[in-house]
């Protein structure tokens, strides 16, 4: 589900009668894009945890493929400026909270080395890289227990290689929120005064297009 920050001045743009907010709107949007790409940038806290840090080879909170910031989109009207992304995984990531297996566990890469057999098989899910390295002759299994059972990891293995973790399995994890779309005091003051500097044009009647 995605999420957006939204600024409204409705009751604003109805008293000014003589001209149209649209295009103060217009790039009020456009800043609010620019603002989230911000705050990404900044590195968000709470830093990624080890295993994170691991499997992206760095520390970049919000940032691995780029993916988000290039979602985020301008959205505006006659009284109401928005950046929005409807990437699925945004709300979480902006807002926190746990994701629960809806199999029977979620299959947490477990190194840079699994992110790097995803890319070379092509692989989009954690099912679909485990066919592809079974159909290239990996034995993929559970690491067991001293004295028997399974562990909560997932090895794999080339016919004379030596094996290595693969996945770690999970029930559920837990996301901390690391909100990138809102305003603060910079972007408050930035749109006031463009607020401002329109209504003043207007009221002069050189805001009219």
């Amino acid at each position: 589900m995605g999420v957006q920050v939204t600024k409204s001045v409705g009751e604003l743009s109805k008293r000014l009668k003589s001209g149209s907010l649209e295009p103060t709107m217009r790039r009020v949007s456009k800043y609010l894009v620019s603002s989230a790409v911000r705050k990404i940038n900044g590195n968000i806290p709470p830093e990624n945890a080890p295993l994170t840090q691991e499997v992206k080879q760095g520390n970049k909170t919000l940032r691995d493929n780029g993916q988000l910031m290039a979602s985020i989109a301008p959205q505006n009207g006659k009284d109401w400026a928005a950046a929005q992304t409807n990437k699925k995984q945004a709300k979480i990531l902006q807002e926190g909270g746990t994701v629960t297996a809806k199999g029977k566990s979620l299959a947490i890469p477990a190194s840079y080395q699994t992110r790097l057999l995803m890319r070379k098989y092509n692989a989009q899910k954690p099912r679909e890289l485990i066919e592809a390295m079974k159909a290239d002759g990996y034995s993929v299994f559970r690491l067991k227990k001293e004295g028997g059972g399974s562990t909560n990891i997932l090895l794999a293995k080339k016919k004379r290689g030596e094996p290595f973790a693969l996945f770690i399995l999970k029930k559920s994890v837990r996301i901390p929120a690391r909100p990138f779309l809102y305003l603060d005091e910079a972007d408050e003051k930035f749109v006031t005064n463009e607020i401002r500097k329109s209504v003043r044009e207007i009221l002069k009647g050189d805001g009219k297009k």
